[in-house]
C-alpha cells in the first residue's frame, strides 16, 4: 500500500506535526510505502498537477494545510485536524471567513475521512461545522519512543517547574501569579520575551528560557524537572501531558478542553483561570510525596494509550478501510 503524506512547508522552530508523523511512519515500517510532499500556498497548484500523474492508494494530509484536499481525489483522502483553535480564538473579520472556507468548510466536506486527536476536538468539529459524526475518527498522538521513565524520588531543593509552549492560552501569566512567593524555578520552553522576563525578575521568580530544542533536549528538561505545568485555557490534545507521564513526572493540567481526556487519572486537574487552585496544586505536589508518587504511577500507566505502535495500527486500519472502499 502506498500512502502519500502532505506536510506544511518546513519552518525553523515549527515542527510538531512533522515530528508526530515521523513517529507514526517509523512505527508503520514496511507495512506502507510512504511518500512525503511539503506544500504551501505558493506551490499548491504544482503539487496538485504532479500528483495527477502519480499512483497512490491513500492521500493523507497531516494538518495545517487542509486546503490541499481541494485538489485531491476526495474518496482517497484522509485529513487530520489537530484543533480549531486558530479559527475559534484568533482570527477575525474577512480573514476568518476566508480561512473557514479554504481550511475548513470545503476540505472537510470533500475528504473521505477526518481524523482528529481528541474527542474534544471531534465534538468541536461536529457542532461547529455540522459534520456527520461517522466521518470523524479520534486517533491520538504518539509520544516519543525514547522517552523513558526516569524516577526522581526526592525533589530538588528548589523545585523545578517545566512549562512548554508559547501563546496566551498556555497560561504562563497565571502560573507566574501562582508561584509568587514560592521557592521554585521555572523552566520555560518558548521564545524569549523580554517583557515577561522583566516581570519574572520583579516578582522574584527564578527562570531559565529554552527555545528551538531538539527532541532529546526537551526530554532532558523533563528529566531535570520536578513538576510539569500544562494548564492551558485551550488545547486540541496536549502532548506535554503524555511526555511528562512517560518520563515519570507529576502533571498539573486543566479540567477543560482535551486535557482531562488525555491525562486520564494520572494528572492533577485545576481550573486554569483560578490562580489559587494552581498554587494549591503546586504546593500539594511538592509536599505530599505519597500523592505525587500515586499520580506518577497512574500517569505512567496512562501513557500506554499513546504508544507509537498503537497509533500506527489505528492509522493502518483506516488506510485499509479507505483503500477497500475505492476498490
Amino acid at each position: 500500500m502506498k500512502v502519500t503524506y502532505y506536510f506544511r512547508s518546513q519552518r525553523k522552530g515549527v515542527f510538531s506535526i512533522e515530528v508526530l508523523f515521523a513517529r507514526i511512519i517509523a512505527a508503520l515500517g514496511n507495512k506502507v510505502i510512504s511518500q512525503k510532499i511539503y506544500v504551501n500556498l505558493r506551490n499548491v497548484f504544482t503539487t496538485w498537477w504532479s500528483v495527477l500523474f502519480q499512483s497512490t492508494d491513500v492521500h493523507h494530509i497531516t494538518g495545517d494545510i487542509n486546503y490541499v484536499a481541494l485538489g485531491l481525489k476526495g474518496k482517497k483522502t484522509i485529513l487530520t485536524v489537530h484543533d480549531i483553535g486558530h479559527y475559534a480564538l484568533t482570527l477575525q473579520g474577512w480573514k476568518k471567513t476566508v480561512y473557514k472556507k479554504l481550511w475548513l468548510d470545503w476540505p472537510l466536506k470533500k475528504v473521505a475521512c477526518i481524523t482528529t486527536v481528541s474527542e474534544f476536538s471531534r465534538q468541536q468539529l461536529i457542532t461547529t461545522f455540522r459534520l456527520d459524526p461517522a466521518k470523524i475518527k479520534v486517533v491520538y498522538n504518539p509520544f516519543p519512543t525514547h522517552y523513558y521513565r526516569s524516577d526522581k524520588e526526592v525533589l530538588s531543593p528548589v523545585p523545578k517547574i517545566l512549562q512548554i509552549g508559547s501563546g496566551t492560552h498556555k497560561n504562563l501569566s497565571r502560573l507566574m501569579e501562582a508561584v509568587k512567593g514560592i521557592s521554585c524555578e521555572l523552566l520555560l520552553v518558548r521564545s524569549y520575551d523580554e517583557g515577561i522576563d522583566c516581570t519574572l525578575k520583579e516578582m522574584g521568580i527564578a527562570c531559565n528560557w529554552y527555545f528551538n530544542l531538539a527532541d532529546e533536549e526537551i526530554y532532558a528538561l523533563y528529566v531535570k524537572s520536578d513538576l510539569v505545568f500544562f494548564a492551558s485555557t485551550y488545547e486540541g490534545f496536549g502532548m506535554p501531558i503524555v511526555e511528562a507521564q512517560a518520563t515519570g513526572r507529576a502533571v498539573i493540567t486543566s479540567n477543560l478542553a482535551s486535557m482531562a481526556e488525555v491525562g486520564g487519572e494520572g494528572v492533577y486537574l485545576v481550573d486554569p483561570y483560578n490562580v489559587e487552585e494552581i498554587r494549591q496544586a503546586i504546593v500539594t505536589l511538592c509536599t505530599d510525596h505519597t500523592y505525587r508518587r500515586t499520580l506518577i504511577e497512574k500517569g505512567f500507566q496512562n501513557r500506554c494509550r499513546f504508544e507509537s505502535s498503537v497509533i500506527a495500527q489505528q492509522y493502518l486500519d483506516l488506510y485499509h478501510h479507505v483503500l477497500k472502499k475505492n476498490q
